[in-house]
């Protein structure tokens, strides 16, 4: 007998009790718990709804994980069965075992730290691949918590929500809404946990009906993209008032916002204190950069400013920040920083230098004198590994003089240099044509050969032709 059988044996007899759908309850009370994985698989794919309703009721472990639905679907009828099964009670006397579960997971991967804890076997994880029928039934209804409570002790959904709108317009539909709409009324025993909640073009006025109902200690990762500058203040200070109570945000990324966007709004994200990264690719943080900054009580580990048209006086206030002496990666790309050298840059990047590895300089419209100004400092950052400063206008020369001073940096390991201003004709700092690409690969072979000579074959040069 192969190693198979084993597993073919127990396939075969989970495909016998769900010949009958009206026993299953009574065989589930007697069931060994290393069964319930392979015996839900089989009812899952054979899409025997009462089947799932009544696993979920018995179900023996404190997680059980669906798989992501975000490149995957469910049909209504099993994700209703298994939220019923999360929901009712059982009426059936004769199956006493009562569900176990806590947390029924549908992230991407698996949360749960030891699958133990989820499983006594180890199956693979739920792969449900249907469409998911559009809910006929209506929108969020925002009065809907004021039902009762329940009375039991709550179930989590774990999930991940993305949500797209299209210009300024927003219909919540499909998984998302569904999912919502049996949380606003399960009074209370369905709490609904988004660990990761990315927004596209959703008005703020739809976000703070939705924020609403989610458990917002829950998130840890928030991204949002808004282009719509049609918005009423009231709304906007919602939705940063239910932010600041994402109490456990560790990444928040902010792009695409108007230019009009009242930076005032981010004195009410004071209260995050576990949030570590921040991404803001929008303009309208030119010279309100403390503003953001000011408002937060931990000091960031990444940094992201994309496009801020930041000033002097924004990067003064960065170096002067409590965030300064903690930054492990630091972006201010498609910023013109040409005006800070010599002077707040330099301060800036002598702060960070203490814990500093990850350092984007792209497009910043540095020159050659400026880049070489700033070595000093930058072979102080003893941590960095990775350095990025294409698109701006430096020789041959030039790059190899960069590569030369920070050789002795051994944790370096991946520098993107610009296209050698010997190489192409650049039309203004952000612009450039006609590449000639053999005087280009003749460079590259150059600069690899220097960093050979230096016993630094380990770095990885790379420029923006060929990371195209």
């Amino acid at each position: 007998m192969s190693r198979q059988d084993p597993f073919s044996l127990v396939d075969l007899a989970a495909q016998s009790l769900l010949s009958d759908e009206d026993s299953i309850v009574r065989a589930l009370e007697d069931l060994p718990v290393d069964l319930f994985p392979t015996l839900s698989i089989a009812a899952f794919d054979g899409g025997h709804t009462k089947t799932v309703t009544a696993i979920v009721q018995a179900w023996p472990f404190p997680c059980l994980h669906l798989g992501s639905l975000r490149d995957q679907s469910i049909t209504q009828d099993l994700l209703e069965a298994v939220l019923d099964g999360l929901e009712l009670v059982p009426t059936n006397t004769a199956c006493p075992r009562r569900s176990k579960l806590k947390v029924l997971d549908f992230t991407h991967d698996f949360e749960c730290s030891n699958w133990e804890e989820c499983s006594e076997t180890s199956p693979v994880p739920f792969t449900i691949t249907h469409m998911l029928e559009e809910p006929e039934t209506d929108q969020l209804m925002p009065n809907s918590r004021e039902q009762p409570q329940c009375d039991r002790e709550p179930v989590e959904i774990h999930t991940d929500l993305f949500l797209d709108g299209l210009f300024g317009f927003f219909h919540l539909s499909g998984f998302p809404l569904y999912i919502l709409q049996r949380v606003e009324k399960s009074h209370g025993c369905l709490r609904l946990c988004c660990r990761t909640l990315v927004i596209n073009q959703v008005p703020f006025h739809s976000l703070v009906e939705i924020l609403g109902v989610l458990e917002l200690e829950a998130i840890r990762e928030l991204r949002l993209h808004h282009r719509n500058r049609f918005c009423f203040q009231s709304d906007l200070i919602r939705f940063f008032t239910q932010v600041g109570q994402m109490s456990n945000l560790g990444n928040l990324t902010m792009s695409h916002i108007p230019w009009d966007f009242p930076a005032d709004c981010f004195s009410l994200l004071s209260p995050l204190g576990h949030l570590q990264k921040l991404h803001l690719i929008f303009g309208c943080l030119s010279g309100q950069l403390h503003k953001m900054l000011s408002s937060l009580q931990k000091p960031l580990e990444t940094l992201v400013i994309n496009g801020c048209r930041l000033t002097e006086n924004d990067i003064t206030y960065l170096s002067q920040s409590i965030h300064a002496a903690r930054l492990k990666e630091l972006v201010l790309c498609s910023n013109n920083l040409s005006e800070t050298v010599p002077g707040p840059l330099e301060v800036l990047l002598a702060e960070v230098s203490g814990t500093l590895q990850h350092l984007n300089l792209r497009s910043c419209r540095l020159k050659e004198a400026q880049l070489r100004a700033l070595l000093p400092v930058l072979c102080c950052c003893f941590c960095l590994r990775s350095l990025v400063f294409f698109d701006n206008v430096i020789s041959t020369s030039g790059i190899m003089n960069v590569l030369q001073h920070l050789a002795g940096l051994k944790e370096l390991k991946r520098v993107q240099y610009p296209i050698p201003a010997e190489c192409v004709v650049y039309l203004d700092e952000y612009r450039w044509e006609n590449i000639n690409r053999v005087e280009l690969a003749r460079v590259h072979t150059k600069l690899q050969e220097m960093l050979q000579a230096l016993q630094r074959a380990d770095m990885e040069l790379t420029n923006s032709t060929s990371m195209a």
